[in-house]
């Protein structure tokens, strides 16, 4: 069971902003018209209790989501880590994390380029919402700022 909020209206989007990844991540993620809530690793710092329930979302060990050959992070011996030491230099290294992770609802996935997280969201890299087959596409402003060539 998770510790975050598992509805598939809620797109969270973990990410580092010192990552030029994450920054890019974000920017896409932002196009989409769904509540996004974008936790800025850097900035918020997250429990270690997510931090374990996101490794198991992605089923995966939770030094597999941290890039340990950033140049800011001194060399340590991570042969012998065991979890607690992973989420203690997560903590005082938020660099570590150069991938962000998506979540929405119980599907987790880990960003290698800004586009996947347009196609996890599901949204058009116009940001607009896909439409089914035969549908037509929304093509007028729906607000002030929207504009079409």
């Amino acid at each position: 069971m998770s510790v975050l909020a598992n509805n598939k209206r809620q797109l969270t989007l973990i990410y580092n902003s010192q990552s030029s990844l994450g920054k890019q991540t974000l920017g896409y993620v932002e196009s989409a018209d769904d509540k996004i809530q974008a936790v800025d690793i850097s900035k918020t710092k997250l429990g270690d209790t997510v931090w374990v329930s996101i490794a198991d979302g992605l089923n995966k060990p939770l030094e597999a989501l941290l890039d340990t050959d950033i140049p800011d992070v001194p060399d340590v011996k991570t042969s012998d880590f065991d979890t607690d030491d992973w989420l203690k230099l997560l903590k005082k290294n938020p660099a570590l994390l150069q991938k962000p992770i998506a979540i929405n609802g119980q599907k987790y996935l880990q960003i290698t380029t800004p586009s996947e997280a347009l196609k996890f969201f599901e949204v058009d890299s116009a940001g607009l919402k896909k439409n089914r087959l035969g549908q037509e596409p929304t093509i007028s402003s729906r607000s002030g700022e929207d504009t079409f060539i």
